[in-house]
C-alpha cells in the first residue's frame, strides 16, 4: 500500500496529538508540520523525525493531505490555497470562522475535485454509536459537555469550541429542518460566552437539549437519547452506555400498570427494570476516536469518496451553531444585566 504524504498545520494541542497519531501509521507518512512559532513546529518536527516549516504554502509539493488544526479564524486562509494547490484536507472543526468562509471551502473542494473532512470527532465515538442504534427512531436528544477552563480555544467561545460537537451529532440523525432556537448563556472569561444552555427544534419533531460549559468545575460528557426502542444514556467518559427498554409486555401494551394488583406491586417494583423495562449497561468497546477519524480520512483520500463528516457536513454544523449565537442572551457571571452582543470569532489568531 502507498503511504500518503501527510502534514499537520498548527502545533498547538490538537495538532500534537494529530501529528503523533499520524507518525505512527503505517499507511501514511508524516512528511512535516507547520507552525509560525518556530519552538512549536520544531519541538513536534523533532519528536516525530519530519520537516519543520513556517508557512503552509511550503507544503505544496510535499504532502498529498494536510490535517487544518490553525485556530480557527486561520482555517479558510489555510484551507483555500492548499486546496487550488490540489492537496486534500482535514479540517478541524468547526470548519471555519463564518458562514461564508465554510461555503468557500465547500466550493472549492468542489471545484479543484479534493476530499475534505471535518474533525468533528466525536461521530467516531463508539459510545454515540451504540447508543443510536439502540434508540430507534429518536424523539429527543439532551447532551451535557462540560469541561474546565483551559485558556484554549479564546478566539471562539463555547458554541464553537464545545457545542458545536453535539450540534454535528444532532444533524448526523437527519432532523429535519431547523425551525426554532433558544439559548442562554453566561459570559466569565471574557467577551466570548462560556457557557450555554440552547433549545433546537427540528422540523421532524426531534427537540435538542444542548448544554455545553468551558468553566465547569469537572469534566463531562453525557448524552441522553428518548426514541420508539429504548432511553439510552451515553457516558463518553466512563465509556459507558446505558439502555432501557420496552419488555415483550411493554411492546404489545398488554402491561397496563394500574391493573397490577395492590398486594403485586411492592414486588413488581424490584423486578421493575429487569422484566418491565429491562436495564442494561453496556461496555463501550475501546477505540481512539481520532484514530478513527484518520481512518475515514485516508481511505476517503484512497478511494476520492466522500468522508462521514464532510466539508458540506461541516458547514452545517457551523450553520446552526451561528444560528444559536444570534439567539443567545448572555448574562455577565456576577452581574445582574444582560451583556451586549456577543462578538463572533475573532480575525485575530489567538
Amino acid at each position: 500500500m502507498t503511504r500518503v504524504k501527510m502534514a499537520v498545520v498548527g502545533c498547538g494541542h490538537l495538532g500534537t496529538i494529530h501529528a503523533r497519531l499520524l507518525a505512527s501509521r503505517a499507511d501514511a507518512e508524516l512528511v512535516a508540520v507547520v507552525d509560525p512559532v518556530f519552538e512549536s513546529r520544531q519541538r513536534v518536527a523533532e519528536a516525530h523525525g519530519c520537516a519543520a516549516l513556517a508557512e503552509p504554502i511550503e507544503l505544496v509539493g510535499l504532502a498529498d493531505a494536510v490535517v487544518v488544526a490553525a485556530p480557527t479564524c486561520l482555517h479558510a486562509q489555510v484551507s483555500l490555497p492548499l486546496l487550488s494547490k490540489g492537496i486534500d484536507l482535514l479540517i478541524e472543526k468547526p470548519i471555519a470562522a463564518d458562514l461564508h468562509e465554510a461555503e468557500q471551502i465547500v466550493a472549492a473542494a468542489e471545484r479543484h475535485g479534493r476530499v475534505v473532512a471535518v474533525g468533528h470527532v466525536e461521530r467516531f465515538n463508539p459510545a454515540w454509536r451504540m447508543a443510536v442504534e439502540k434508540c430507534g427512531r429518536i424523539l429527543t436528544v439532551e447532551s451535557a459537555r462540560l469541561a474546565p477552563f483551559t485558556f484554549r480555544s479564546l478566539d471562539v467561545g463555547v458554541v464553537l469550541d464545545l457545542m458545536i460537537h453535539d450540534i454535528d451529532l444532532v444533524l448526523s440523525l437527519n432532523p429535519g429542518q431547523l425551525t426554532r432556537v433558544e439559548a442562554h448563556g453566561l459570559v466569565a472569561t471574557g467577551g466570548h460566552e462560556d457557557a450555554v444552555r440552547a433549545r433546537l427544534v427540528f422540523s421532524s419533531g426531534l427537540v435538542a437539549d444542548l448544554s455545553a460549559s468551558r468553566i465547569h468545575p469537572a469534566l463531562s460528557r453525557r448524552v441522553s437519547l428518548w426514541g420508539t426502542q429504548g432511553i439510552v444514556a451515553a457516558d463518553f467518559n466512563a465509556k459507558t452506555v446505558e439502555v432501557v427498554g420496552p419488555s415483550p409486555m411493554v411492546r404489545s401494551g398488554a402491561f397496563v400498570a394500574t391493573a397490577v394488583p395492590p398486594a403485586d406491586r411492592t414486588a413488581l417494583k424490584e423486578r421493575f427494570f429487569s422484566e418491565i423495562l429491562p436495564r442494561e449497561t453496556l461496555p463501550v468497546p475501546d477505540a481512539n476516536a481520532i484514530g478513527c477519524e484518520h481512518d475515514d480520512f485516508l481511505a476517503a483520500v484512497r478511494s476520492r469518496r466522500t468522508p462521514l463528516v464532510s466539508a458540506t457536513a461541516g458547514a452545517a454544523a457551523l450553520g446552526v451553531a451561528m444560528r444559536v449565537l444570534e439567539e443567545l442572551a448572555c448574562t455577565r457571571l456576577g452581574g445582574e444585566s444582560p451583556v451586549g452582543a456577543i462578538p463572533l470569532p475573532s480575525r485575530q489568531a489567538a
